[in-house]
């Protein structure tokens, strides 16, 4: 069993913690409320499972750390490279180099962290994980537009109340909001807070997944250069991983009604007045480049078109009512196409209206790994050298209330207005006779 393997043991068995520490609190509210809500066996069992939850998260710790420090004190092939401040590209560069050359040397999981887990195989520097991620939005990386949890476990659970249903907290201290009263006999100090009330309280749990991609390398690319080594390779993962998070997170969209619902600018106002207005400051507006085309051509009553752009960011913002402003983001057709008949006829463009932020979490596992081999069938055919690029996370819908969808064909401009102004001529000679 490799240290990888041993981490994951002891992430697991703290998770097996979390959940039973989670279900005990759970019970003990319960109790508070109803004491025949749960039998003295069940409590008992419970607290025998944690006791043994508890002990194998030990046993987990002790059996990793003791791998650490045995693997620190090997003088093995595989030692990880260090990395300087000031040639970490070069000494990169060279341990990809090594990886096209001996496949062999890297069987184990290649991570990018820059933690001391990650202590077999080609550690990806930070400088060179920034440049992967510039390039993704360079590409449009919608992960901007979500929310997005860095998690250090394959799976777990979070408690999740929808943004209209919370309730405000009770005041906890005896002094009256309507009075000039500054004094309190500090009575209320030994009262026992209230429970919340979490009744549309409900559990989202993620599953990590592993999403790979085998893709090969020329053998002559081990004679080029630092710099068209390390600009071939991060090309490459960033549009591969920019397009897998990219359709995961557009897959949680809901269906965009086909037939038009929006068909002026009075009908993005009703539909803007569906969302909490708790998210319409961060809310978003989501179309096609095809919906962009038509949105572009929508003009205000007084002839200034709807849509601008911001010359400082570049962002898009489209115009409500002259007052109010949303944020608009444009996907390429071929990941967000336009609604057709069962034909294959065009009937309208999608439109989502919302905070996205609050309506997907994706949990992101961090470990995106690289793997070689130049005995795979095609690579041995071809000279070539297969790398397999993998990368981990889930994805969920945190409040499907947070966006509203919609579709539109052509929105209508505004009726312009005009004012007429009449001006009364001079009266003649003969009139004033």
């Amino acid at each position: 069993m490799n240290i990888n393997q041993l981490k994951d043991a002891f992430d697991v068995a703290g998770q097996k913690v979390q959940d039973l520490e989670d279900k005990r609190a759970q019970i003990v509210i319960d109790l508070g409320k109803d004491e025949s809500s749960h039998s003295v066996d069940e409590v008992t069992k419970l607290n025998e499972s944690l006791k043994n939850a508890k002990m194998n998260q030990e046993l987990a710790k002790s059996a990793y750390e003791d791998a650490r420090t045995n693997l620190k004190a090997q003088q093995i092939v595989q030692k990880p490279l260090k990395v300087g401040k000031d040639d970490s590209k070069s000494n990169f560069a060279n341990g990809f180099r090594d990886m096209l050359k001996h496949p062999m040397k890297y069987l184990d999981t290649l991570t990018s962290s820059d933690s001391d887990e990650a202590s077999a195989g080609l550690t990806i520097p930070d400088d060179q994980q920034t440049q992967i991620n510039t390039l993704m939005r360079q590409y449009d990386d919608l992960r901007d537009l979500v929310t997005v949890e860095n998690v250090a476990t394959d799976h777990g659970t979070r408690n999740v109340e929808k943004f209209s249903e919370i309730k405000p907290m009770d005041q906890m201290d005896d002094i009256k909001d309507d009075s000039s009263q500054t004094d309190s006999n500090y009575g209320w100090q030994d009262k026992d807070m209230s429970e919340g009330d979490y009744g549309s309280a409900r559990k989202i749990s993620y599953q990590i997944h592993d999403y790979g991609d085998i893709f090969y390398a020329p053998n002559d690319l081990i004679q080029d250069s630092d710099a068209n080594i390390l600009a071939w390779l991060n090309d490459h993962i960033a549009r591969k991983q920019v397009v897998t998070y990219n359709d995961k997170i557009l897959k949680l969209l809901p269906n965009s009604q086909k037939k038009a619902t929006i068909t002026k600018l009075d009908d993005i106002i009703d539909t803007l007045g569906k969302l909490n207005m708790a998210l319409w400051s961060g809310a978003t507006l989501v179309t096609n480049k095809s919906g962009l085309m038509e949105l572009a051509k929508v003009r205000m009553s007084d002839g200034s078109r709807a849509m601008k752009t911001d010359p400082r960011t570049l962002q898009s913002v489209f115009n409500m009512d002259g007052m109010q402003y949303f944020n608009v983001r444009v996907i390429e057709d071929t990941w967000l196409p336009n609604n057709t008949t069962a034909q294959g006829k065009y009937q309208s463009h999608p439109f989502y209206l919302g905070n996205f932020k609050e309506f997907i979490h994706l949990y992101d596992r961090q470990q995106a790994s690289l793997l070689t081999s130049n005995t795979a069938d095609k690579a041995f055919k071809r000279n070539q050298t297969a790398i397999r690029a993998m990368v981990r996370f889930d994805t969920k819908i945190w409040d499907d209330e947070a966006i509203v969808s919609g579709s539109f064909d052509k929105i209508a401009s505004q009726p312009a207005l005009f004012q007429s102004v009449t001006v009364q001529s001079k009266p003649s000679e003969q009139e004033n006779n």
